[in-house]
């Protein structure tokens, strides 16, 4: 494998940023890769997946770029108050890479996953772009931010949520993964599938369980799996090789 960093300039940002690539070494002449958008969580940025699992080895078995941008605390939004990384996580860097790897931009050769905040990233794209993106995984998604908001309320990182989203809450809006699917469904679009996983020690662990319940009653094509396991890279680093296999 191959292993790569990007010095960018991001148009929708207006600043440089960074994005780590990792792709096989023996490209043959005209192929084309598929490719896993892989997104970090709070806290984190484009080195988290380098430096605290072996996403590297894992991937020896499988001809797929993987692509790790940085987003900061932005949960992959274009935020309130601050930056567009929502644009340039879903529009401006998949254009960047296929221009500059040798990328397949073909919807069925596009995937995106991500942990914590990296989850509801992945899911935010991919409902957003179903047209684009053939699988979505989240590893302890973020999936309801109003009940995070309510956990962070007495917290610094407070300040962000009223940042990123403003002060109202989310709920039907286009930032709400179940409002985003249930407006494909009664437009009959195709949606991608989905991979969700939580450890069941996790903080988040209900707020998965109540994703994976709508997704049965909605009867959306999905993959639901859950083990022993909190919030942090040992469980990370187990299931993104379940990823993997599952891509």
């Amino acid at each position: 494998m191959a292993f790569l960093t990007l010095h960018v300039r991001s148009n929708a940002l207006d600043l440089n940023t960074t994005v780590n690539v990792i792709l096989p070494q023996d490209i043959k002449k005209d192929e084309k890769l598929k490719v896993l958008y892989l997104l970090h969580g709070y806290i984190g940025d484009h080195t988290d997946w380098m430096r605290y699992t072996s996403i590297e080895r894992y991937s020896w078995n499988y001809r797929l770029a993987i692509v790790m941008p940085a987003v900061n605390n932005s949960y992959y939004m274009d935020t309130v108050s601050g930056l567009n990384y929502f644009t340039y996580i879903s529009k401006e860097l998949p254009e960047l890479v296929t221009s500059l790897l040798p990328i397949s931009s073909k919807r069925e050769d596009q995937y995106v996953a991500g942990l914590s905040m990296g989850g509801y990233g992945a899911l935010k794209i991919a409902l957003t772009y179903p047209d684009r993106f053939a699988k979505a995984a989240s590893l302890s998604g973020a999936l309801d931010i109003d009940e995070i908001r309510k956990i962070a309320s007495d917290q610094p990182r407070n300040l962000w949520f009223d940042a990123v989203f403003g002060m109202k809450p989310i709920q039907n809006t286009t930032n709400d993964m179940k409002y985003l699917i249930d407006l494909h469904l009664k437009h009959n679009v195709e949606l991608p599938d989905l991979y969700v996983a939580c450890g069941t020690e996790d903080f988040l662990y209900k707020d998965n369980i109540a994703f994976r319940d709508f997704l049965i009653d909605r009867n959306v094509k999905h993959l639901y799996e859950e083990s022993p396991g909190a919030h942090d890279w040992a469980f990370w680093d187990t299931y993104i090789q379940k990823v993997l296999a599952w891509l």
